[in-house]
């Protein structure tokens, strides 16, 4: 199973995780996929930040979503690996999950607010690209709230 994460929300995993333990599954290894949009990849695999003020050699930005991803998964019970991927999220989701012969893509909710509704404006959310272009299901959890 794939797993998009972010820096945000790095416990989707876990909840992931929790869902497929609540179905009875304990062999499924999720591969948790954070995909840094500042970021394009080259043939070569050489991954290089569009953005001159992240550094992506120094890999301090992407050790704030490993790190957080450890604390949420740390007791989870269930084999899983991180990935760094580069671009567009939902292409490199797909892809993937392509490669991993993954049986389905788990990513959560738009951003709230204004920014999530102008990239949802945009180009379209996610989990939404996900569902129309690619034959593997998606499943969306929603946000967790206080009250939960």
């Amino acid at each position: 199973m794939v797993v998009g994460v972010d820096h945000k929300h790095p416990e989707l995993a876990r909840r992931a995780a929790s869902l497929v333990q609540s179905l009875g599954g304990s062999l499924i290894e999720l591969v948790c996929v954070w995909v840094d949009e500042t970021a394009v990849s080259d043939s070569r695999g050489f991954t290089v930040s569009v953005d001159p003020d992240i550094a992506v050699s120094s890999d301090a930005y992407g050790a704030d979503v490993l790190a957080g991803l450890n604390r949420a998964m740390a007791d989870v019970g269930l084999p899983w690996t991180a990935l760094r991927g580069a671009g567009d999220p939902a292409t490199e989701l797909a892809r993937v999950a392509d490669e991993m012969g993954a049986a389905m893509i788990v990513v959560g909710t738009r951003q709230p607010g204004l920014r999530g509704w102008a990239t949802n404006l945009v180009g379209g959310t996610v989990a939404g690209r996900l569902i129309h272009n690619q034959p593997r299901p998606v499943l969306v959890l929603p946000e967790t709230t206080s009250a939960s």
